[in-house]
């Protein structure tokens, strides 16, 4: 192998992409849970009102795990 080819510079960009999507979607939710920790935040709520719903985390999850796993078979095509 002398030289990446074009896909493989866009499979390299696809990883580097998705995994900065993922470790982005981690720090929010890590914030996200440690608010919900607080003790005062959770006086007189019910456990489904303290449970986290966030559509947001899952779409940035399955976007960057697509974007990462994408970019590695990609990257493994043109070898």
């Amino acid at each position: 192998m002398d030289f990446l080819v074009e896909q493989q510079i866009w499979a390299i960009a696809m990883v580097v992409v998705g995994s900065f999507i993922l470790s982005l979607c981690a720090k929010w939710e890590k914030a996200h849970q440690e608010a919900f920790k607080d003790p005062r935040a959770r006086y007189g709520k019910t456990k489904e009102e303290m449970k986290p719903k966030s559509t947001r985390g899952t779409i940035m999850t399955t976007i960057g795990f697509l974007l990462c796993f994408g970019g590695m078979i990609l990257f493994l095509m043109h070898i």
